[in-house]
């Protein structure tokens, strides 16, 4: 392609992402907050570590 045609593409697609922003974040914001996205990404609850429910197998042998 010829500079003064990718330029005025550029242009142009600059000019559209300045009119169409507004309604992409919309758009972003509305996903964000819907139920089924925030279930998918919601973390479960947190698990303890085994070693705080009972005593490594190191310490156990050094008192024993």
């Amino acid at each position: 392609m010829e500079p003064i045609v990718l330029c005025g593409l550029i242009i142009v697609l600059f000019g559209l992402w300045v009119e169409l922003e507004p309604a992409v974040r919309v758009f972003v914001k509305t996903v964000y907050k819907s139920r089924l996205f925030s279930g998918a990404t919601s973390k479960s609850a947190a698990q303890k570590p085994v070693y705080v429910s009972r005593m490594p197998i190191c310490l156990a042998k050094a008192f024993h």
